[in-house]
């Protein structure tokens, strides 16, 4: 009983942030790892190599026994290009270039102390950045506004049904880590911190160039064009990642300085309209693979809290989700409309806040948790066993 009551007091203690997102990222990191392990045991799906199908980008792959069910599994998509990337280096025949370089180069420097373990080194790369994320996003909102919300809102993103994502040998949980760390900076009045934040952001994910427009905005309000000083030209650090980015890709093999097409994946830029358009007209036409679905519901998902939360957030969360969203929706790809929009949006975190704060209520906290939960659950065990999900 003393021991109990000890533990309880130390409990206590701990910073709400990281009891918070301990808690959190052990119980989906468990249950996620028992789903998997319980998916491939029953389903037995084929998982050797397949150039379509299952496409293992020239990574040896894992199979059979438990190596499979606690490694093998993660394996899929992405994660196998980042793989090769960090292995071998970009390849300009196979596109390869559209991956932003800074999570093969942490997989590849990493990697130097697991020989011969990238995907090993990848996942842990992605799940301390997931927990670290985490923690990060909890204080964010906590100071935004309060624990409570901060409570909510860390597990409405930590549940959304394309978040198993954060857990696997993605971008993603690097991305969300980079993006709330430049926020949480900028509130906090450090400019060369958020800049350095968002630069590493758009050197994981290309999205993150959108960081200069809430934090402009920031810095501008609080002092004006007339004190553009030092901590103001921090900000630049973002273009001039985007800048690094697009040189890289020109020096590996690139037509042009600004990509406008990308024959090899099918992709080009065009106005969002035109994307949404492609979308609604694939949807109409029957012909539709659940991903189109997921990417459009997602689509309206977040441009409908946009609308709502212009008042309830800051301006500066508006901004940032409002030209995210533009810039997630400028890149068309012909064989997918909306090209993994569903994984992409998990970078807006402001949107969480928003539903963090509409979660006070019983009934919308209940219409949020338990449609994430049921749909997390399918779109794992879709990736799972190789299917695309996003």
């Amino acid at each position: 009983m003393a021991g109990e009551t000890k533990l309880r007091g130390w409990l206590q203690r701990v910073d709400p942030a990281i009891r918070c997102a301990w808690g959190i990222y052990l119980a989906l990191r468990v249950a996620i790892s028992l789903l998997a392990a319980l998916i491939l045991r029953l389903l037995n799906p084929p998982t050797t190599p397949d150039p379509i199908l299952r496409p293992y980008q020239g990574v040896e792959p894992i199979l059979g026994g438990w190596a499979e069910l606690v490694l093998g599994v993660w394996q899929r998509f992405d994660t196998l290009w980042y793989l090769k990337i960090a292995a071998q280096g970009y390849s300009p025949a196979l596109g390869d270039i559209h991956f932003p370089p800074l999570y093969p180069v942490l997989i590849r420097a990493m990697g130097t102390f697991l020989p011969g373990n990238y995907l090993l080194v990848a996942l842990l790369i992605s799940n301390v950045a997931y927990l670290l994320g985490l923690i990060y996003f909890f204080r964010l909102v906590a100071q935004e506004f309060d624990i409570e919300v901060a409570k909510r809102s860390t597990l409405y993103l930590a549940i959304f049904p394309t978040a198993f994502f954060f857990l696997a040998g993605y971008a993603e949980s690097l991305f969300l880590l980079f993006a709330v760390a430049s926020f949480h900076q900028m509130r906090r009045g450090s400019w060369l911190w958020a800049g350095f934040w968002g630069f590493l952001a758009t050197l994981t994910r290309l999205q993150g160039v959108v960081l200069i427009f809430p934090l402009l905005y920031e810095y501008l309000k609080r002092k004006g064009l007339r004190r553009l000083g030092r901590d103001g030209l921090a900000l630049a650090l973002i273009p001039m990642s985007l800048a690094i980015y697009l040189g890289l890709r020109l020096l590996v093999g690139g037509t042009s300085f600004l990509p406008t097409a990308e024959p090899t994946l099918y992709a080009h830029l065009a106005p969002p309209w035109q994307n949404v358009f492609y979308s609604l007209q694939t949807l109409v036409s029957g012909r539709f693979h659940q991903a189109d679905l997921f990417n459009f519901l997602s689509l309206c998902l977040f441009v409908t809290i946009i609308i709502l939360s212009w008042r309830t957030l800051p301006l500066s969360y508006n901004i940032y989700m409002a030209t995210g969203l533009v810039l997630l929706t400028l890149r068309v790809v012909e064989t997918q409309p909306l090209n993994s929009l569903s994984r992409y949006v998990l970078g807006l975190f402001p949107a969480f806040i928003f539903l963090g704060i509409a979660g006070r209520s019983p009934i919308v906290n209940r219409l949020i948790v338990y449609p994430s939960i049921a749909l997390l659950i399918y779109l794992f065990g879709q990736f799972a066993i190789w299917g695309w999900v996003a």
